[in-house]
């Protein structure tokens, strides 16, 4: 139904649509909190916790980690193309487990992988937004579903190598992010045992000891690595703060919009198959490969759908299992609705080029006030050399303290104000005369920046 020389060559495409924005676009949003943290841990050394302009801040290192190992081949000067770098990679791997899967689940054609892989890739949330931003979402939601699917394998099969190939991956998948990947990791195990009716694997020592042995991996970093750090807290916190202090209406909206925000967010391909159902009667069959995979989305999705203020972000693991349901579905079309899909495909791959080239740029950096690097150079030029410290940690501060740290000596990078320093410029988030005498100021991003002289 799909040629196969076609899939490949649009694939190679949709590949390359994943490295367009990188060398376009300054820091968005929070990328600069990761790439700021691979810098100082580069710099001071402090191999397993983040810093923030020498603050600690006890968040998992793994993704920072892969930063240093690509701008160190690259070049600290291009550390926003070393942060995206990691995330594209984590989206082509991605891609590939994807890829296995569909070939292991849907065996029939052998073009069903080379789909599903295309699929994934051209999914909006992927292409568009966080499969190439420098977050650490992509690359935590590749280890979860990389892990998710060797459980699979490792529960269907009942072969011990790949539970532990899982439990390497889930733990790569903490030292990306935080402690909520165990909870998805055991949601699908559960899911999983139950669907193929192999509870009895809970009984045995080789498949139980090695997970107690990973799930203590939390435990351990915090109390032994950190020496009592607050990492499981700040997850915590950070969770509780998407259900605490919303109103009935909020969570409502949420309720209603959340599973809407995930399929329309995974376009086009999704929003084709609603489309056809709606509109062609199109009917499909859920197989049982296909309603075990809905299950786990559906209970892994749960916290987030539950509480009031879950962000897109916290969907980025669910896409690979959202491809995978999707391909299944694709299938079970006729001649004419798999070559609508196909044309979709290309015609989104195709507005990669003039997105990456001209609407993000223009929305990011070229509207009036949101140039980062004029403000940089500014700043630079003023300073002239002296000692430069901040009390701006909103996105803007950060990306403005990436820029400049990565034009300075390693030991001369901007440290947070303690208040005790004299003789030194300082930058501030909002207005303070208690900081000296104000130098000059902008207007960044709909923030202020504020640049003070301490005499």
């Amino acid at each position: 139904m799909f040629n196969l020389q076609l899939l490949k060559y649009a694939f190679l495409a949709a590949v390359i649509a994943m490295f367009l924005p990188l060398p376009i676009m300054q820091y968005v949003a929070e990328e600069s909190y990761y790439a700021l943290g691979a810098y100082e841990i580069f710099v001071d050394g402090h191999w397993w916790y983040q810093s923030v302009f020498g603050l600690p801040w006890p968040k998992t290192p793994l993704y920072n980690w892969l930063i240093i190992g690509v701008a160190q081949v690259i070049g600290w000067q291009q550390l926003e193309i070393a942060t995206r770098l990691v995330t594209v990679s984590a989206s082509l791997g991605s891609a590939a487990v994807v890829f296995f899967m569909a070939h292991r689940l849907f065996p029939q054609q052998q073009t069903t992988p080379w789909l599903a892989a295309l699929i994934y890739l051209t999914m909006g949330e992927i292409t568009f937004w966080y499969g190439w931003l420098g977050y650490a979402d992509a690359t935590f939601g590749f280890f979860i579903f990389a892990a998710i699917s060797s459980l699979w394998i490792a529960i269907e099969d009942e072969q011990v190598k790949w539970l532990l190939l899982s439990l390497v991956l889930i733990s790569l998948a903490f030292l990306t992010k935080n402690v909520s990947c165990y909870v998805m990791y055991g949601s699908a195990g559960l899911v999983l045992l139950w669907r193929y009716k192999q509870w009895h694997l809970l009984l045995k020592p080789l498949y139980v000891l090695p997970v107690l042995v990973s799930f203590s991996l939390p435990w351990m970093y915090q109390n032994l690595i950190l020496a009592g750090g607050a990492n499981a807290s700040v997850a915590i916190g950070d969770a509780m703060r998407n259900f605490l202090g919303y109103s009935l209406f909020k969570y409502i909206s949420h309720w209603v919009s959340y599973p809407l925000l995930f399929l329309g967010r995974a376009f086009p391909v999704t929003l084709i198959l609603i489309w056809l159902y709606l509109k062609e009667k199109q009917r499909y069959v859920l197989s049982r490969d296909l309603v075990t995979m809905l299950y786990i989305l559906l209970i892994c999705l749960l916290p987030f759908w539950l509480s009031a203020a879950g962000t897109p972000r916290y969907l980025i693991p669910f896409y690979g299992l959202l491809a995978l349901v999707v391909t299944g579905l694709t299938l079970q079309l006729n001649i004419r609705q798999s070559a609508l899909v196909f044309k979709v495909i290309i015609i989104v791959i195709l507005i990669k080029i003039p997105y990456s080239f001209a609407a993000l740029p223009y929305i990011k950096d070229w509207r009036p006030e949101r140039d980062i690097r004029a403000v940089v150079e500014d700043i630079m030029q003023i300073t002239d050399g002296k000692t430069l410290r901040t009390k701006n940690d909103v996105s803007t501060g950060l990306s403005i303290g990436c820029y400049i740290n990565v034009r300075t000596p390693h030991d001369q990078f901007v440290h947070w104000y303690d208040g005790k320093e004299h003789q030194v410029y300082i930058l501030s988030e909002v207005e303070d005369p208690k900081l000296g005498e104000l130098v000059k100021q902008w207007r960044l991003q709909g923030n202020h920046t504020y640049l003070y002289w301490q005499p």
